[in-house]
């Protein structure tokens, strides 16, 4: 198994258990040992503390030897303490490589999903899902599977412990087993899965609902209808408050039911190892069998009483973290198969009745016949509002459009087209700085460029002086989004970077929108010069001598 899910694979507790194995494997093997010390420590402590008593009652203490069992108990002691942090550290850093992993997967399912369709999650309910969904799921290993294993393994451990007393002690032991892992937490889980997982939603729904309540609470209140948006949202509460206590309740069961096990499984095994005595009417240890290790068996059963605890509450865990994959499964995306013409160099676009628009309001540009030639710059003109902007975007295949596209002469689908959008370049109104340094940030147009070449762009676009005062140069960091450049400086750092690619197609919406002349002139000059492309399409409403030598379009 990759180190990785596949971005194409859907979500699953097996899958994910999977995807880091070896990072696994230092926590469990930690995790076991610090258990089987734990049980060992409370069987070998129980022991000695009953051997020494007996040895010193009889006055044969001299001939006990306790140096031995003292020093086992306090290596036990130890390894179980360092076991602990040990796990804790270990299954930390796996968890952290765990969630690497799925945020790597929702990106990739973001990703690969038709951007026509983004608006169907607002950004703010997305992040309030995935950080509740990741929270839950990467829980599971250690609320879920490691204490599976644990208690397993100490039934393991004792069991071997119980045959060097009795073989016969092996039966209820195995029957208890059964009952402890698998029998009481599915007794559990079926008496409240469905209140876990419609409680896990509620939650979430509770939040996304007291959320939309503080940005509307104005209008509630002004408009009368705040009484009864309280009252869905007391529902909501009851709701949930009544799913909580069915889990409780649960919960409660699955604890009495392992306390009953525990307790018949102690009875019984007392009993399969004692014999009743007629001529004085008590039961006592058969022959075979030393009490010393009958205390310590007892105490080893009593720590595996405190390991199988937990797992009456992993069916709570269990249906949250199933909750939480079957939500996050809803962003899964399969592509499609998509035969792409192979995009030469072009010579002509030609657009027939073409419209852009955005989903899901329908709005948008108006059918438009376009005409492009190779050589040619044009200038897309009209009134605000007049789909300008919605029209480039489709060019672009940046947004949903309808009609027909001819690149060269033959027919191509052009939205989210990669061999199309490959020999191309757009600028939108509102471009993305990233967080990097400005050397980053115009290395994401050209990765081999070398620092005259990123000098040189910036002086294209006249940013060069104003990078070249800065004391860190090319390599000044820029904030989230370019917050510290003014919007003239982010749309030119945006331009720089489209310009390094060196385009056959370029499109440019509002480029020169809050520069003056001579910062336009400069552009201008660039653009019909050194970084002059094949095909020019402009949106602007502000003249320039690239608009004086186009052909204009009225929208």
């Amino acid at each position: 198994m990759s180190s990785h899910v596949k971005k194409t694979a859907k979500l699953s507790l097996k899958r994910l258990l999977l995807a880091n194995p070896w990072g696994f494997v230092i926590p469990l093997l930690t995790g076991i040992a610090a258990t089987l010390a734990g049980v060992g420590l409370l069987g070998l402590s129980g022991w000695f503390i009953s051997a020494a008593g007996l040895a010193t009652a009889m006055g044969v203490g001299i001939f006990f030897n306790y140096l031995t069992p003292g020093a086992i108990v306090r290596g036990l002691a130890i390894l179980r303490t360092a076991g602990r942090y040990g796990e804790q550290v270990t299954a930390h850093n796996h968890l952290l490589g765990l969630l690497r992993i799925l945020r790597l997967w929702v990106w990739d399912q973001r990703v690969a999903k038709d951007a026509s369709n983004l608006h169907q999650q607002s950004r703010g309910d997305l992040l309030q899902r995935l950080v509740s969904d990741l929270d839950q799921i990467i829980r599971w290993p250690l609320v879920v599977f490691l204490p599976w294993v644990y208690a397993l393994l100490a039934y393991v451990a004792v069991s071997i412990f119980a045959y060097f007393i009795s073989p016969v002690l092996l039966w209820p032991l195995s029957i208890a087993a059964l009952l402890h892992v698998l029998v009481v937490p599915y007794v559990c889980g079926r008496f409240a899965s469905h209140e876990v997982h419609v409680g896990q939603i509620l939650g979430v729904h509770r939040r996304s609902r007291f959320i939309s309540l503080f940005s509307a609470l104005i209008t509630l209140t002004i408009r009368g209808h705040w009484e009864d948006y309280a009252q869905r949202l007391c529902e909501l509460d009851e709701r949930q408050r009544r799913m909580e206590i069915r889990i409780q309740q649960a919960v409660s069961l699955g604890r009495l039911l392992s306390y009953i096990v525990t307790i018949l499984l102690l009875v019984s095994c007392i009993y399969l190892v004692s014999s009743f005595n007629v001529e004085t009417g008590k039961w006592t240890l058969i022959t075979t069998v030393q009490g010393t290790w009958i205390v310590g068996f007892v105490l080893s059963i009593l720590a595996i009483n405190e390991l199988v605890l937990p797992l009456v509450q992993s069916f709570v865990a269990q249906g949250q973290s199933q909750v939480g994959l079957r939500r996050l499964n809803q962003l899964h995306h399969q592509p499609e198969a998509i035969v792409e013409k192979p995009i030469p160099q072009i010579e002509q676009l030609l657009f027939k009745q073409w419209r852009g628009y955005h989903a899901p309001s329908g709005l948008g540009s108006p059918a438009t016949d376009i005409k492009v030639n190779h050589g040619e710059f044009v200038w897309i003109r009209g009134t605000s509002g007049s789909g300008k902007s919605t029209l480039l975007a489709s060019i672009a295949g940046d947004c949903l459009s309808s009609g027909d596209a001819f690149i060269n002469n033959e027919k191509h689908q052009i939205y989210c087209n990669p061999s199309y959008q490959a020999k191309l370049s757009y600028l939108p109104q509102a471009p993305y700085v990233f967080q990097q340094s400005i050397a980053a940030n115009l290395l994401l147009g050209k990765t081999n460029a070398s620092d005259d070449e990123l000098w040189a762009v910036l002086d294209a676009v006249a940013l060069g002086d104003w990078a070249r005062s800065l004391p860190n140069g090319l390599e000044t960091l820029l904030s989230a989004q370019g917050r510290n450049l003014s919007g003239g400086q982010r749309k030119r750092l945006a331009l720089a970077r489209l310009l390094l690619r060196k385009s056959p197609v370029l499109l440019l919406d509002e480029p020169f929108d809050g520069l003056d002349k001579a910062t336009i002139e400069t552009i201008c000059h660039s653009l019909q010069n050194d970084y002059k492309p094949d095909i020019l399409i402009l949106v602007s409403h502000v003249g320039s001598r690239l608009g004086d030598n186009a052909r204009v379009i009225e929208l």
